[in-house]
């Protein structure tokens, strides 16, 4: 006869009631992905500065046999910067991003060794959370969905585009793999997907903002207000969202920057390029951050529930153990 016990075999007390209670306010894990961001940005940097600036400058190591002079980073032929196979280079007027693009972007912060390396470490925690509120995201608009909320058309939107999404934020992390100085272009499509995916995020946004009628008391926007807001945002949005996807495509069939993105702007010392990729950046990167910050404030996190059924402890297995059903010590059964 088997003996089930209904405490676990160690003889501890149950503590409390056997299941775990969260409540996860959705924008605020947009807002941590784009902390991730930043500092990933700014981790880039600190490496750059400190370690990837003066090994470009002073280019292959002493002692380097001709045959490799020209390895790695050091392996370009002159474009207008006066830098020949084997020489180094200022960083990061004279990168290769700078050569292609007409401009250093964001991107040349973690092109090169040692930098790439450690930002790549650190990119998961950008990349994980995300990903997370993309999950939380869904989730929320299908219990919007169920409340009656959003209409038949969005839902399935919403979870056509959610897989895509999940992949090209994942597939993001190809900047790492791909070498710039290597290929261009190539090195590029992830950035391509990014966008891609951050384009589709803010349709879903905008849309589940209008139809369910949001309003953020805590910042005095009504209704309308938000509205007018929301609407304002997406249409920026969309202008300098078309110009950077389709410069982008072109960089990834080409391996160079469009010939306007080389063109001096309206401002001085930046071409048309850096001027675009800057705007881009100010509505995908920076004015999101506020936009989370504002909803995560008014709106009502998700509840989480876990539990399990309660296990059993057996010491013979029988017909009673094998359909999981508890029963209470019995000496007499033993």
């Amino acid at each position: 006869m088997a003996i089930i016990f209904s405490q676990p075999h160690n003889g501890h007390l149950r503590r409390a009631d056997p299941k775990l209670t969260r409540t996860i306010p959705v924008e605020k894990w947009r807002c941590i992905a784009y902390f991730f961001f930043w500092t990933m940005v700014g981790l880039a940097n600190v490496m750059s500065k400190i370690f990837v600036a003066p090994m470009l400058l002073n280019g292959p190591v002493d002692g380097t046999i001709e045959q490799k002079m020209g390895c790695g980073p050091f392996d370009r032929v002159d474009k207008g910067f006066g830098v020949d196979v084997g020489e180094g280079f200022i960083y990061p007027d004279q990168s290769h991003l700078a050569e292609a693009f007409g401009f250093s972007n964001i991107c040349t912060a973690w092109d090169y060794t040692p930098s790439r390396e450690v930002t790549a470490m650190y990119f998961p925690l950008f990349e994980f959370a995300l990903v997370f509120y993309l999950f939380l995201d869904i989730l929320n608009t299908n219990i919007s969905y169920n409340r009656g909320e959003l209409p038949e058309w969005f839902w399935t939107f919403s979870k056509t585009v959610f897989g895509l999404n999940v992949v090209l934020c994942i597939w993001f992390r190809m900047i790492f793999v791909v070498i710039a100085y290597e290929d261009a272009g190539r090195h590029t499509l992830g950035f391509l997907g990014l966008q891609i995916a951050l384009m589709l995020v803010a349709f879903q946004n905008f849309f589940y903002v209008i139809m369910t009628g949001q309003s953020y008391p805590t910042w005095n926007l009504s209704t309308r207000q938000t509205a007018i807001i929301a609407k304002t945002y997406l249409i920026l949005l969309v202008c300098i969202s078309a110009v950077k996807i389709s410069a982008t495509v072109y960089i990834v069939i080409h391996g160079e920057g469009p010939a306007f993105y080389k063109e001096d702007s309206f401002i001085p010392g930046m071409v048309k390029g850096q001027v675009v990729d800057l705007v881009w950046m100010l509505f995908n990167a920076l004015i999101p951050v506020l936009i989370a910050i504002v909803r995560a404030k008014n709106e009502d996190p998700l509840e989480f529930e876990v539990t399990c059924r309660t296990p059993t402890y057996e010491n013979v297995g029988d017909e009673q153990a094998r359909k999981g059903e508890n029963a209470p010590l019995n000496p007499n059964n033993a």
